[in-house]
């Protein structure tokens, strides 16, 4: 027995981990050049502090169900709908990514409880990305 104290989230986050088929950043740069659907769920803050992945959809991990959620597409104006991710097939591969690779286990596994089984996230996020020396731009670049 350890004294390390006991977390319900990071149970809860391994639990979900356990489910998916995650991806290392190489792995998931090489999906995402050959047309994934790429989500990154990070705060606009630290998109805009650390950059952006190019050819990632910018989602809020608040809002990843509804926007992916293939049923739910209709409550959305057709302007509205222009600007989100496109309508994934249920068993279409999807990334998610967040900072560190913790919040995405949770959105991804969420995705698989709404049917979208292709659904994975990666390995130590965005930070894991980024020391993968994989490509980021600046938000300005995107204005």
């Amino acid at each position: 027995m350890t004294n390390e104290p006991r977390s319900r989230t990071l149970d809860l986050i391994h639990a979900a981990q356990e489910t998916l088929d995650r991806l290392t950043p190489a792995q998931a740069a090489k999906a995402l050049q050959e047309g994934v659907i790429f989500v990154d769920t990070r705060t606009t803050e630290e998109q805009e502090a650390e950059g952006v992945i190019p050819g990632a959809y910018r989602v809020p991990r608040n809002a990843i169900e509804v926007f992916l959620d293939p049923s739910h597409r209709a409550h959305f104006t057709a302007e509205e709908a222009a600007e989100l991710p496109p309508v994934p097939k249920d068993d279409e591969q999807i990334i998610v990514l967040c900072n560190l690779g913790l919040a995405s286990s949770l959105s991804a596994a969420s995705l698989h409880r709404i049917g979208l089984s292709g659904a994975t996230d990666v390995e130590g996020g965005f930070q894991a990305w980024k020391a993968a020396g994989l490509p980021v731009e600046s938000t300005t670049t995107l204005e």
